[in-house]
């Protein structure tokens, strides 16, 4: 068992008492204090799930986790390697410490690490399941002897197994301990717990820290926190419009580079105009209207890259960038197979009348075809957005991939796309 001091630090104005709190929208009064204390980084990674490392070598023989915020090993490794040898060797892999002992420095991290602790009880989805911590595995914020304390058991956490600490900020940090390999007895980092914070009030927080202060791009934080695709307060100004104006223009991209994407070369950066090509312009506007669009009260279907109803209620689903444009180029490369399949009429009608204008294939790409227009590529994706929101039982949110970066480049799309034809509930 572990016991940790920490102090309250109590933040509350009255003009906070103005506010009208949003629970159905899982923004409740927020509490009047959270807690500061200096924590071993191995004891704190331990409390806060399953490793990276683990859920890679795990894969083919347990479920996944579930939603994670996404993880840059890279960006991992370079902290471990700041930790261990601090700076510049952190950044120079060339330089070897045993050449260079003049260079070895303090891998100082001074900066607070952020983390929420789940109360027992509190449900969080793993493996497109609901799951619940466990009395036994909650960490207690109480006070013992006039002093306030953390306990808990310390312990390893499985894949599908809920841990009581969720990190906030500084998960980079945290994951580093994964390439250390121990000897972190003496490494301490400062922590700050706040309790029972609802992921919408994390995503507040996070977006407060790292993203109005321009630390980071605002379509990456979509990304890690992808409960801010619904948020009213963002909604209110410009953010949510350009994460998805931004994130169009990055699928669109990714149709268009993917070697093996039927949009390959044929969506018109530039704006010229090409015979059975489509501009850069329209798809964005297609994908705004329907993949990447928000989910509306009143409104039946919203975006799968945006956000969606879940049982009354607004839901992002958290796939990567890359997920989302391998998605997108399997709907077109079905779409484009089921055309060179048919015999239907018109299809056949087609071939022979424009083949000569756009080689094989033309009743699918040709410049005559609606299906190479600004109005098809819309109907396409309209459609498939829709009906893949309304199919029953199809598990999106259970397709998590860790192994793929941030990026849409084509090597993790194709990761994605190798993925995804796996998943033969949605890939069907």
């Amino acid at each position: 068992m572990f016991k940790v001091p920490v102090f309250s630090v109590k933040q509350w104005v009255q003009s906070w008492d103005q506010a009208e709190w949003q629970p159905k929208d899982g923004l409740p009064e927020p509490p009047r204090e959270f807690y500061v204390g200096s924590v071993s980084i191995a004891l704190l990674r331990a409390m806060s799930g399953v490793s990276h490392r683990e859920v890679v070598d795990r894969r083919e023989s347990a479920p996944d986790t579930g939603y994670q915020r996404p993880h840059d090993r890279e960006r991992s490794e370079k902290v471990a390697r700041y930790v261990k040898w601090g700076y510049p060797l952190s950044s120079q892999n060339s330089l070897s410490p045993a050449e260079f002992p003049d260079l070895i420095h303090p891998g100082w991290l001074p900066t607070a690490i952020l983390v929420n602790v789940l109360k027992p009880g509190d449900s969080r989805r793993r493996s497109g399941r609901s799951v619940s911590l466990g009395e036994k595995d909650a960490i207690a914020i109480t006070r013992d002897n006039g002093q306030f304390v953390v306990t808990g058991e310390e312990r390893t956490f499985e894949p599908e197994e809920l841990a009581p600490l969720e990190v906030i900020d500084g998960q980079h940090r945290l994951f580093a301990v994964d390439e250390l390999n121990g000897n972190l007895a003496d490494y301490e980092v400062p922590v700050v717990f706040f309790q029972g914070l609802t992921p919408q009030w994390q995503a507040y927080l996070f977006w407060v820290i790292n993203v109005e202060p321009r630390k980071i791009n605002p379509s990456l934080a979509f990304d890690l926190y992808p409960e801010l695709r619904s948020q009213s307060w963002l909604e209110k100004g410009e953010w949510t419009k350009v994460y998805r104006e931004h994130r169009a223009q990055e699928l669109a991209e990714a149709l268009w580079r993917h070697p093996t994407s039927s949009w390959y070369g044929r969506i018109e950066l530039m704006g010229k105009r090409v015979p059975g090509h489509v501009s850069n312009a329209a798809f964005i506007r297609s994908l705004m209207a329907s993949f990447v669009r928000p989910y509306k009260a009143g409104a039946k279907i919203g975006g799968l890259f945006g956000s969606i109803d879940k049982r009354g209620s607004q839901y992002a689903i958290p796939w990567k960038r890359a997920q989302q444009a391998a998605l997108l180029i399997r709907i077109w490369q079905h779409i484009e197979a089921s055309v060179a399949a048919s015999s239907a009429a018109w299809v056949v009608s087609f071939d022979k009348r424009h083949s000569d204008l756009h080689g094989d294939g033309s009743a699918f790409s040709g410049q005559y075809s609606l299906l190479a227009t600004d109005q098809g590529v819309r109907a396409i994706l309209t459609t498939y957005n829709a009906a893949l929101q309304l199919k029953d039982n199809l598990p999106l949110d259970e397709w998590y991939m860790s192994e793929v970066t941030d990026q849409p480049d084509v090597m993790s799309v194709e990761v994605a796309l190798e993925s995804l034809k796996r998943q033969t509930k949605i890939d069907a």
